[in-house]
């Protein structure tokens, strides 16, 4: 079984000058949501014979200045101050960055249990990044004594494919629009236009996020040739990088995040 090992130097990760958030305000890209370029492209489930393995570690080379906001509404829910963009570091490994194999057409069964949750507690998301199959119901659940007003904008587009209002804490709004087809899906709120999320939409099932050490796996991949792209909030492209994985071998890869 042969390990193959890669080390990749990711773009520098930084707010754009069209998204600085300062004593409250929150200017808004005219570009609208992240554009990934994740599209569906006729993927057909089967069964993998002697499937392989990639897995690997995210991590950063530095901590980022913390992009903060102070707080204009909502203090006893939200706090004073929260942060426009998340950066989870443990050490130097970096959680919530977006891995996924692009272009498969082909492979393993999709998984039969559609359905997540993203959570809304001190006016923030958790999980910050979520990544799932297309026909997925995305549960919305709040933890908040306050109203948000959420909008759901596929990658591009000016108009939302889902409008969600909590209004209590306990709340939970399901949705079969969020996810209803593949790309990258950005969740806003007008009461708070701090809040930020992402829900990573795909038609096959090789993608993962990473943990909180950097982690990832993404397992029973058909032998072949592969672009991995990976992609972290604030990045305004992913980064990709070819693999190669023999039938029954297993992929290594490092990749090295320059954080600002």
């Amino acid at each position: 079984m042969r390990k193959l090992l890669w080390t990749l130097l990711l773009p520098a990760l930084a707010c754009s000058e069209d998204s600085v958030a300062s004593r409250g305000r929150v200017v808004e890209s005219s570009a609208g949501t992240v554009e990934l370029g994740i599209r569906s492209r006729g993927y057909t489930p089967g069964t993998v014979s002697s499937p392989a393995r990639l897995s690997g570690v995210v991590a950063a080379d530095s901590a980022p200045a913390d992009s903060m906001v102070a707080v204009s509404r909502d203090q006893r829910v939200c706090g004073d101050s929260v942060r426009m963009r998340e950066v989870r570091l443990s050490g130097t490994s970096l959680g919530n960055a977006l891995v996924w194999v692009d272009g498969i057409t082909a492979g393993k069964a999709l998984p039969q249990v559609r359905r997540s949750t993203v959570t809304l507690e001190k006016c923030a998301f958790d999980p910050r990044v979520t990544a799932v199959v297309a026909g997925s119901t995305i549960n919305v659940f709040s933890r908040d004594r306050a109203s948000h007003n959420l909008r759901f904008y596929r990658e591009g587009a000016g108009t939302p494919v889902a409008n969600i209002l909590t209004v209590d804490a306990g709340q939970v709004v399901p949705s079969e629009q969020i996810a209803e087809k593949a790309g990258i899906v950005e969740a806003r709120c007008e009461a708070h236009p701090w809040v930020r999320a992402y829900v990573a939409v795909f038609d096959h099932p090789y993608f993962a996020v990473t943990d909180a050490q950097g982690a990832f796996s993404i397992a029973d991949l058909p032998a072949g040739t592969y672009t991995l792209k990976v992609w972290h909030e604030g990045m305004a492209q992913p980064a990709e990088q070819s693999v190669v994985l023999g039938a029954g071998g297993t992929g290594s890869v490092q990749l090295q995040v320059a954080l600002k």
